[in-house]
């Protein structure tokens, strides 16, 4: 498999400190203050897995594989001690069209990818969550294939602590893909940037 490693390299490092020492003495302190974090973040290093010749996307090394997290998911990735889960759920276009269309949720207004979207955000409130925030849909555009996103912090039942999920749904040729990435929502903040690689790294075979 593929690993891809994150680091800073020389010249990006010489471009950052010369900026700092270029303008006011606040100015390069705040700058090397934002330098020295940045460096002190851990790299990542990411797989690419391939399922069955349907799709590719990246996950990150500290994952392990599991089938414990969703019974249809094609794709199941976790770090229980870290708290971190992704799984990939793919679905067929025309039967997911004709569950819609039988039970009348279609909306003729809206495109069949966003009426998917619908549909799967409706069986998130339906389980029980109550959601605390959650950002606007975001389209996009993920290695020419149309997908929306949303973050959601919510509060599960019979979870002591709120959740964060990171739920991407991308329009395939023949399939529909939902993306879907958890934690807890204290630790949001380290977990946004791996998401972000993993669902932009996402690509249909």
């Amino acid at each position: 498999m593929k690993k891809i490693i994150y680091v800073f390299s020389i010249l990006t490092i010489s471009v950052a400190l010369t900026s700092c020492f270029s303008g006011s003495a606040d100015d390069a302190r705040s700058s090397l203050e934002e330098l020295t974090e940045e460096l002190a973040k851990p790299s990542v290093e990411y797989d690419v897995v391939e399922i069955e010749g349907l799709y590719s996307m990246k996950v990150p090394d500290f994952m392990t594989v599991t089938t414990q997290l969703q019974e249809d998911a094609s794709l199941q990735y976790n770090n229980p001690f870290k708290e971190k889960y992704v799984t990939v759920l793919d679905e067929e276009n025309d039967e997911i069209m004709d569950f819609m269309t039988d039970y009348g949720v279609y909306d003729e207004s809206k495109s069949k990818l966003e009426n998917y979207v619908d549909t799967r955000l409706s069986y998130l409130t339906e389980s029980g969550i109550s959601v605390i925030n959650q950002t606007d849909l975001k389209s996009e555009m993920i290695n020419g294939r149309k997908a929306f996103s949303t973050m959601i912090d919510a509060t599960v039942p019979d979870i002591a602590e709120d959740i964060t999920y990171y739920f991407t749904y991308v329009e395939g040729k023949e399939h529909y893909y939902m993306i879907s990435a958890w934690t807890l929502l204290s630790r949001k903040d380290s977990f946004t940037e791996e998401v972000k690689e993993m669902t932009s790294s996402f690509k249909e075979l």
